[in-house]
């Protein structure tokens, strides 16, 4: 019994010293690399980027006011890793290193995003906005179809929405790159997940 125990044990540490080894490895080689670009930018393109931003009309609003039209969807990210995607800075000491925060907040480096934990907590982790841009003018598209009665409110209104595809998967592999591909080995059988409230269950 003693034998399977400390065969176990050393299994373990093995496992985990590996896998921590090669994470750790990933770190180093990310912050020896050039920053990433602003992953809304990279998905857009720069004119369509910069127009979207020069015209002041678009702003983060945080996912606490996602959830009160999408609560199931609030509910289940809150099992999704992007959710505690800032958990993962903490482990490396790169909370407040703006080549991570990059991929790791809610719009660090636009205007009305991330900044750190202090100033803008609310924006922290990859929240709705971190992967379709700012939500304001999405919901006050949806405030303007309840005060006219119009029919029910189908979206719209986002940088990269589900109605921009190309937009929107430009978003993911714009963080998810070769080097962090691992969150998934089927991109489109990963996207297609994120169209259920819950991407670990499918519902």
């Amino acid at each position: 019994m003693y034998h399977i125990f400390a065969k176990t044990a050393v299994f373990f540490i093995l496992f985990t010293t590996l896998l921590f080894g090669e994470q750790n490895q990933r770190v180093i080689d990310e912050l020896a690399s050039s920053a990433p670009e602003i992953p809304l930018k990279n998905a857009m393109g720069e004119k369509a980027y910069n127009d979207a931003m020069n015209s002041n009309k678009y702003s983060y609003v945080g996912n606490s006011k996602c959830r009160l039209c999408h609560r199931n969807f609030f509910l289940g990210r809150k099992k999704d890793p992007h959710d505690h995607a800032m958990e993962s800075l903490a482990i490396s000491n790169n909370e407040k290193n703006s080549h991570c925060l990059m991929c790791h907040s809610t719009g660090h480096k636009m205007p009305s995003g991330f900044v750190d934990m202090e100033q803008t907590p609310r924006l922290s982790n990859v929240q709705c906005e971190g992967c379709h841009g700012p939500g304001n003018v999405h919901i006050q598209m949806a405030q303007d179809k309840v005060k006219n009665e119009t029919k029910r409110f189908s979206g719209g209104g986002f940088l990269a929405g589900a109605d921009n595809p190309q937009v929107l998967k430009k978003m993911c592999t714009s963080c998810h790159t070769k080097r962090w591909d691992k969150a998934y080995h089927d991109f489109q059988k990963a996207y297609d997940s994120y169209k259920k409230a819950d991407p670990s269950t499918g519902h």
